[in-house]
């Protein structure tokens, strides 16, 4: 069983001890005064009146939690779900932007997947760890989302037409998912067709910066099958990347195009036996903010799941996918000024495999429910690229590896009396890795310049995890965990070097995996149409994997482990540093007043910092690089189906730092975002999204030489959409 985290060597244990007790403390003193409120609103309403009920409550069934269907109200772990209708009420033109209004969700950078490299789209949720690789897992129907060559998301791959709910995890799920869920897990849950008839979904719009964007999602139910297809295209001319008052000639909009396909089709030949196939196609291609710089990338994924259930009720499920994909990007180096910049690598062809199949058995056993299973994962990724430009590119890198991961795990949850649940897990992980190889030569006469063949290395981890939840009175429950988590390097992070602008920042073969031991503790309230969940947390991860400063290089020179550094820049590496602790308080209420109107309120306090670092003092007590302190978003809804849907929602994120040495200071900011729908007629709706109303301005990214990278400005949309099925409003 993990251990709390140990104290930190520039505090006192006594101290440490102090800073829980004080975040437990809050977390009941804001309980009490936020039960107030609804319990007012109960007290003063008609007896006879029934509630307004919340389909985002406690009757909501969720699958991620305990990989079981549970009710939202009975599950032990802290679990946000985000319905169809608020995706796409939402005034975002992408997923990602719609899900940063979550508790503790954020990418490693603050910027929209609508601009920003895909290798910066890696999922945190709590500030575990923000890097380019996720430290979250996300599930597409059960089955991940998550790049097998770097573990960061594309976010296009998915559109909010095709969704029924986001469910997202907080806490280490390592215990039921495996090696990426160390932080939590989001899973994204597709609509199922309906039993007769066909249903359908289709939404157009455009707006300024070029943006032009459709969706289309179809099911149609058969007697014994049904099959489900859908399509996304986006296209925007984008907006630069770079403060205007920094801008030079180089600096042009970074665009972006994404068209993907997917489908599934579902046999049930009886009421015991089900089987599907489906898959998916991504096209992406980008421009990142000056001519000589872009990315594109090209992916295919397969998937297929059967379920039986036996005469008893039991239910076996087995699960497979493949996936293919080829990734290219290109970089530069710029001149400090902004007026000219020559190309510094070029990465051609950076190509990746993966296949996964896993089978899970779920039933009854005495009074508890079980669940077990297995899972065996299997990555191969390479990249191939030129560097070292003069008047041509001369040396050509070509690195690589595979991994396997295998995994079997447990989990018993039973109830004892009216009142307690308790859930037990655990889950054992072999991590494999292999050919691991690193070649470079000069292009003009062939000579090696190195030649490397890693050595093979192989890691069992455990995982597990107790949780509980209590019913008090008057819909209150406690609810708490401990937990244990790992998460392996991938395959780009021990092979494959990156640079943005002139930082660059080097791989690192003998990375270790991480290691998570993390306890919370919180209550939930539900109550007709009010939810409330406060919870308090506290991480520690052994082995952290971090991007760390080597040197800032003022002029131009060569420096091991980076090669040349360009003026300006600095050279990093990713280094296992001894341990991080992460500890806060999130705090979310959904409130329904009436029949119109929804109150949302979310805050996040995380104090992620650097426990120790033997080899990096300097870097002891710096908080976790790309990590805020605190963020909070408010929302407040009005939906009359007869009328108008409208939602304001203000977003704000404290200060955070661009790098380890917390030398890069990022300000914080609030962003004003608005949403307005018209239903026209029981089919057809109009709607207009304005985010970022204020126009305010959003620091992104700062390099060595000072140069302020920033995200979207006012952007506005206007479109239609059309629905036909079930889900059509009177």
């Amino acid at each position: 069983m993990p251990t709390l985290p140990a104290a930190s060597t520039t505090r006192t244990p006594a101290g440490h001890f102090r800073d829980r007790f004080l975040l437990l403390a809050a977390a009941f003193t804001l309980a009490l005064l936020a039960s107030a409120a609804p319990a007012a609103a109960d007290a003063s309403s008609d007896d006879d009146a029934d509630p307004v009920e919340d389909p985002a409550l406690a009757e909501t069934i969720v699958v991620t939690a305990a990989r079981a269907e549970q009710e939202l109200g009975q599950v032990t772990s802290n679990v946000s779900v985000v319905t169809g209708d608020e995706l796409r009420a939402s005034p975002a033109v992408t997923l990602d932007d719609t899900l940063r209004r979550v508790p503790g969700f954020s990418l490693f950078r603050r910027n929209s997947s609508m601009v920003a490299h895909p290798t910066s789209q890696g999922v945190s949720l709590r500030g575990i760890g923000p890097s380019g690789v996720s430290r979250t897992l996300v599930l597409l129907d059960g089955l991940p989302l998550n790049d097998p060559f770097g573990g960061w998301i594309y976010w296009g791959r998915v559109g909010r037409e095709s969704l029924d709910r986001i469910e997202v995890v907080r806490g280490g799920g390592s215990s039921l998912w495996g090696n990426s869920a160390m932080g939590g897990v989001i899973h994204l849950v597709t609509a199922t067709p309906p039993e007769s008839g066909p249903g359908l979904r289709l939404s157009a719009l455009g707006g300024d910066h070029g943006v032009l964007a459709g969706e289309a999602w179809f099911g149609q139910g058969f007697e014994s099958a049904s099959l489900t297809l859908s399509a996304r295209s986006f296209d925007s001319d984008g907006y630069p990347v770079v403060r205007d008052d920094q801008r030079g000639p180089i600096d042009v909009d970074a665009f972006s195009e994404q068209t993907s396909v997917g489908g599934r089709l579902a046999f049930s030949p009886s009421e015991s036996f089900s089987i599907s196939i489906g898959g998916d196609t991504l096209s992406e291609d980008r421009g990142n903010g000056t001519p000589l710089t872009g990315n594109d990338t090209e992916l295919t994924s397969f998937r297929l799941s059967a379920d039986i259930v036996s005469g008893r009720g039991d239910t076996w499920t087995v699960r497979g996918f493949s996936h293919e994909q080829e990734f290219a990007s290109r970089f530069s180096a710029q001149q400090v000024d902004r007026s000219s910049e020559r190309p510094a690598l070029d990465q051609f062809l950076v190509d990746s495999e993966a296949t996964g199949v896993g089978a899970q058995w779920q039933g009854e056993v005495g009074t508890g429910l079980w669940v077990a299973g297995a899972e065996w994962r299997s990555v191969d990724g390479a990249t191939n690229e030129d560097f070292f430009y003069t008047t041509q590119f001369n040396r050509r890198r070509m690195a690589g590896g595979d991994q396997a991961i295998t995994g079997a795990y447990v989990q018993r949850r039973a109830d004892f009396g009216d009142r307690l649940t308790l859930e037990l897990g655990a889950r054992i992980d072999r991590w494999e890795t292999g050919s691991g190889s690193r070649f470079e030569f000069n292009k003009a006469d062939g000579s090696v310049r190195r030649d490397d063949a890693f050595e093979d290395r192989e890691e069992t981890a455990a995982s597990p995890r107790v949780g509980f939840l209590y019913a008090l009175d008057s819909g209150w429950g406690l609810r708490g965990s401990v937990y244990g988590a790992f998460r392996a390097p991938t395959v780009n992070e021990l092979y494959r070097p990156f640079r943005v602008r002139n930082d660059i920042t080097e791989a690192n073969e003998t990375l270790e995996p991480e290691r998570l031991s993390g306890i919370e503790f919180g209550a939930v309230r539900y109550q007709g149409g009010s939810r409330l969940s406060l919870n308090a947390f506290i991480n520690r991860v052994e082995n952290p994997i971090a991007n760390v400063t080597l040197a800032s290089i003022p002029s131009g020179r060569f420096f091991v482990p980076c090669g040349f550094v360009p003026g300006g820049g600095s050279c990093r590496q990713r280094l296992n540093l001894d341990r991080t602790r992460i500890q806060g308080l999130e705090a979310e209420l959904r409130q329904r007043f009436g029949d119109d109107w929804r109150l949302d309120l979310s805050y996040l306090y995380s104090n992620a910092e650097v426990d120790s670092a033997a080899e990096f003092p300097e870097l002891e007590g710096k908080r976790l690089a790309q990590t805020p302190e605190q963020s909070a978003s408010l929302g407040l809804e009005y939906a009359n189906a007869a009328l108008l849907q409208a939602r304001l929602g203000v977003r704000f994120v404290g200060e955070q730092y661009e790098d380890d040495l917390n030398a890069r200071p990022l300000s914080s900011f609030a962003v004003v975002d608005l949403s307005l729908a018209r239903a026209l007629g029981s089919r057809w709706q109009a709607f207009a999204g304005f985010e970022n109303l204020l126009d305010e301005e959003v620091q992104v990214g700062i390099s060595g030489a000072g140069l302020i990278t920033v995200g979207a400005p006012r952007m506005v949309h206007v479109g239609v959409r059309h629905t036909l099925g079930p889900w059509t409003r009177p």
